[in-house]
């Protein structure tokens, strides 16, 4: 009798540890979708971006979120122009691997506001043959809508608990000429902190 009851109970912890151990490796497996603070990449400079499958399990996923970049150039003789962009990166990726290791292909296009401004110094011809120059700086800005298309490769790692960390490499063509731009084909790598769920 004790022998039955013996054997009862180690089937029963048996089933009761095997049912535990799917039920969590279901739950691993159900982390299809993602937030992540993104820096540099698509973002251009920090963004705050959302991840999923298109359905569960599925390799096949999209990527949206908000952007924002700025920079800034001083010339030799003191013009100066800055860039702040509003921007929405758009993707459809495929991740690659089985486990918490995968490598992410991406290819999508980001839309963005450039806010440009501009300061020139001219100078005027003086008044007189034996004046000088006058020194006058003007400032102007300008909103200008503009897109660039982009791929991104890099290597995505999702932890059991949900953390989310990404790095790689993103490549990205100006699609339009509304704006003058110093390049039209770039490359920035980019890394990303999330959490997976």
């Amino acid at each position: 009798m004790k022998t039955l009851n013996l054997r009862l109970i180690l089937l029963t912890g048996l089933f009761l540890l095997t049912g535990t151990l799917t039920a969590s490796a279901q739950e691993e497996q159900s982390r299809d979708k993602s937030v992540y603070l993104e820096l540099l990449g698509p973002s251009m400079m920090v963004g705050i971006n959302y991840d999923a499958r298109f359905k569960e399990g599925s390799p096949w996923g999209y990527r949206t979120g908000l952007g924002f970049g700025y920079s800034e150039s001083n010339w030799f003789f003191g013009d100066a122009t800055s860039t702040r962009v509003y921007s929405i990166p758009l993707e459809v990726n495929y991740l690659i691997g089985k486990r918490k290791s995968k490598l992410e292909l991406g290819v999508g296009v980001n839309v963005g506001l450039y806010n440009d401004h501009y300061r020139v110094t001219q100078y005027e011809a003086p008044s007189n043959p034996s004046g000088s120059y006058v020194a006058k700086t003007v400032s102007s800005s300008e909103n200008k809508v503009s897109a660039f298309g982009y791929t991104d490769v890099g290597y995505r790692y999702t932890s059991t608990r949900g953390f989310q960390f990404r790095v790689g490499l993103t490549t990205a063509l100006t699609l339009d000429k509304t704006r003058q731009s110093a390049h039209t084909v770039m490359a920035a790598p980019y890394i990303s902190f999330g959490k997976a769920f």
